[in-house]
């Protein structure tokens, strides 16, 4: 059964069984009302719109008339089931829907619609997730002794967890912070958002790599900056672009540029900082999959080599857990955390408490270590797959760009087709590949003939065989 709540205007001409009537009659006639649906009794009704029964009783007499409702003995009125006239929109469900559908993300399906080989990049590998263990730890956040976790929030995260991540974060990757700095978030782009917020007083210009994720592009048209874009060369971005710029901060994605792929060179890195030194200057550091590195020495981040509190560090659970846990965190250098403190910033609840707690049960127990080396090897061997596959196919009519670490790589094709071709003909055989050209900042920075290919979600079987796939669909077989 459904509420009905219409808008009856007692100073009207009309009288209120008729407003009644119109009002249901044109739900029932929209598909706002389904067919089937049990309508309130007539004393339910009457009590909820504050009116005598009659008015209540007559509109229904009208419907019954009319056959837009039914009665059915002992159990009420229901709406029935209507022959409309093509002219008129419905939303019943089979129909299709006159709204429109969700917009699109430029690197994975919609759920609803994916292909048999998906190589959407976002995607991790769901059968490795210890759900159990989880479920466990969850069940306990929900005893009535951690009741509080149903409520507000610490607003900078649950210190517990933020004392973990610091932890976390100094084995990983190097990060000198004290738990005090960490700002939980939900979601990258969440805390990302929060920080612009707290910058956009201080800054007036943006430097950014030419090349940045979707979300980002939309963020950056929210808070009124200045955005310089800097070219991208194999060890990263121009340094000499940065000094060019005039910016007062500067926003990469160092030891796994999104989406290309390549690692800011440790004497990039080196004169990035003292770049931010000079101009008294903020690098945000975007480290969205520093995990996962499958050759070579671990790179520091950026933050460990700060001395001067200029980077501001950006991490997520995303790719190392799931993406549905919304679960990020910002390290602030001191003036920032100031700022946070003063409320200079529009947040009030950041993350789920009892995710958070979660979380922190997780890596209080080791488990997230242990899952951490289980998924750096699996992750380590699907790379591989993929690069093998894409060179035992295409030999030596495709590059792959960007391996070595994280969980995409691009693939550029010499055949003459495309982007768009590229993706459309990949999709009648059943595979989802993906355009770069969204994540150019300018249309002129775009490569041409180029597709990511997210690796996370995909089994190594699914993998050749969607490779394979590929080759048929862009090489005639």
């Amino acid at each position: 059964m459904i509420e009905l709540t219409p808008t009856l205007d007692e100073l009207s001409s009309e009288a209120l069984y008729m407003q009644l009537y119109r009002y249901i009659r044109d739900e029932i006639v929209a598909g706002r009302i389904p067919s089937n649906v049990r309508l309130p009794s007539i004393r339910r009704l009457s009590a909820h719109l504050s009116v005598s029964r009659t008015p209540v009783a007559l509109a229904y007499d009208q419907l019954l008339a009319e056959g837009y409702i039914r009665s059915k003995p002992r159990s009420g009125f229901f709406a029935a089931e209507l022959e409309l006239p093509a002219s008129i929109p419905s939303l019943h469900a089979g129909s299709r829907s006159i709204v429109s559908p969700s917009p699109p993300r430029a690197y994975h399906a919609p759920q609803d619609e994916p292909g048999r080989y998906d190589f959407g990049y976002g995607s991790i590998d769901l059968a490795s997730f210890p759900l159990t263990k989880w479920r466990k730890l969850m069940n306990r956040c929900l005893l009535p002794e951690n009741s509080r976790l149903l409520l507000y929030g610490d607003l900078q995260g649950e210190p517990e967890l933020r004392k973990e991540i610091a932890a976390y974060l100094y084995q990983i990757r190097g990060v000198r912070c004290r738990p005090e700095q960490i700002v939980v978030g939900a979601g990258t782009y969440h805390s990302l958002d929060l920080l612009f917020q707290l910058l956009k007083k201080e800054i007036t210009c943006l430097a950014v790599e030419e090349a940045v994720n979707d979300g980002m592009k939309a963020l950056f048209k929210q808070f009124p900056f200045d955005y310089r874009p800097l070219r991208l060369e194999s060890d990263g971005i121009r340094i000499e672009e940065v000094y060019a710029s005039e910016a007062q901060a500067v926003y990469v994605t160092p030891s796994h540029q999104f989406p290309f792929g390549m690692t800011l060179s440790i004497g990039k890195r080196m004169k990035l900082l003292n770049w931010a030194k000079e101009r008294q200057a903020y690098i945000i550091e975007n480290d969205y999959d520093g995990e996962f590195r499958y050759s070579g020495r671990p790179i520091p981040s950026l933050q460990s080599l700060d001395d001067d509190g200029r980077v501001i560090y950006v991490g997520t659970f995303s790719k190392s857990l799931t993406p549905s846990f919304r679960i990020s965190y910002l390290v602030l250098p001191p003036l920032l955390l100031e700022q946070f403190r003063l409320r200079r910033h529009s947040y009030d609840q950041l993350a789920s408490p009892i995710f958070q707690k979660t979380l922190q049960l997780f890596m209080e127990s080791g488990d997230f270590e242990r899952h951490m080396r289980k998924m750096r090897s699996l992750y380590h061997k699907k790379h591989d797959a993929l690069l093998q596959a894409i060179h035992h196919a295409f030999k030596d009519s495709a590059d792959s760009i960007g391996a070595g670490s994280g969980l995409h790589v691009l693939l550029r094709i010499r055949n003459g087709m495309s982007e768009s071709e590229l993706v459309r003909t990949a999709k009648k055989e059943g595979v989802n590949v993906y355009p770069t050209s969204p994540y150019a900042l300018k249309p002129e920075f775009a490569v041409p003939s180029t597709v990511l290919l997210g690796f996370g979600g995909l089994s190594i079987e699914d993998i050749h065989t969607g490779i394979d796939r590929l080759k048929q669909a862009w090489s005639g077989g």
